[in-house]
């Protein structure tokens, strides 16, 4: 017999007679915080806020059993977000925007008396997650409660370690051809397979005929088929600043990186059973009071300061060729 699921509540569902019964102290509230953003011709705008809304709430269902008997609190969808694909249909904002409007929600959620927020997110814009970081790094120090990023709490674990990393996870699925993961960053196998799990019905059928597009793809193609050697030292950083503007000029062009054409929504069930097994993991030691804030963050963290500063950002989306259009 399987285990019931935890109680999820929708925030903007309940009357102020249900809110009032609860023990906001031992509740859990969480939202999702993730662009309106182009995803191929093929999937929905929404697709990064679905899947972090599947991230947390497949986690859920893998918490041990002393966390289930918790109340857990949905809030309604946030949606400024940085780093999305410059394309009609992306909406774009600047990561301080998103610092400050979860620093409020957090300074009034504590007001409150919530004791634990965890923050979703499914966007790997790394402007995007850090402001996420930042903004529940500065509430938790400054309210004395846990706001966390469940996305940067799972980057953490997989990301690195030789044999951890995401890839050597989806990669050990069966029925993934790893060849497939590789330049899958942007609405491609995994993220076109979560959607035909989670919402398959927004899903154009036309994704089957979409062909496998990748960044070194289009490079390659452009430079006739001959792709440059990696280069080391101050030649490797112009490489790597080369290849960040290169990644600028293709999603100008192109609207997904990957082989969407393989996905599956039973592909789609086991990516989220995998990545719900690790986030639940980190959430329940998080709950139990066992993982310290040092552990809280992705690698990316200790950027921080260069990523989302203002005048940090201007000066790298110079630095990459790109024109914000909010700036």
């Amino acid at each position: 017999m399987a285990e019931p699921l935890p109680t999820v509540l929708r925030w903007e569902s309940l009357t102020k007679k249900a809110f009032d019964r609860l023990d906001r102290a031992q509740c859990v509230v969480l939202v999702t915080c993730s662009p309106l953003e182009v995803h191929g011709p093929h999937l929905p705008f929404a697709a990064d806020l679905l899947e972090g809304d599947g991230l947390i709430e497949r986690a859920l269902r893998f918490l041990p059993e002393r966390h289930r008997g918790k109340t857990f609190l949905r809030l309604p969808w946030i949606w400024a977000a940085s780093d999305v694909v410059p394309q009609p249909g992306s909406i774009a904002f600047r990561p301080g925007t998103t610092v400050r409007f979860l620093e409020d929600l957090g300074r009034s959620l504590a007001a409150q008396g919530f004791r634990d927020v965890l923050v979703s997110n499914f966007h790997g814009g790394p402007r995007h997650f850090v402001a996420i970081e930042r903004a529940c790094d500065r509430v938790t120090r400054e309210r004395g409660i846990r706001m966390v990023s469940v996305f940067s709490l799972m980057l953490s674990r997989l990301t690195g370690t030789p044999g951890e990393t995401l890839e050597d996870l989806i990669g050990a699925i069966p029925g993934v051809d790893r060849r497939d993961l590789v330049g899958d960053t942007h609405g491609g196998l995994l993220e076109t397979s979560q959607l035909l799990a989670l919402a398959g019905s927004w899903v154009d059928p036309d994704y089957k005929s979409l062909p496998r597009v990748t960044y070194e793809s289009w490079l390659a193609s452009a430079q006739g088929g001959r792709a440059a050697a990696p280069r080391r030292g101050l030649f490797g950083l112009f490489d790597t600043v080369k290849s960040f503007r290169g990644n600028v000029r293709f999603f100008l062009t192109a609207t997904y990186s990957g082989a969407p054409g393989g996905a599956s929504p039973e592909l789609g069930e086991r990516f989220l059973d995998a990545l719900g097994r690790t986030s639940a993991q980190a959430v329940a030691e998080l709950l139990d009071g066992a993982l310290p804030p040092s552990a809280w963050h992705s690698p990316l963290w200790r950027f921080r300061h260069f990523m989302i500063h203002p005048l940090a950002v201007r000066l790298v989306d110079r630095l990459l060729g790109f024109r914000s259009p909010i700036v």
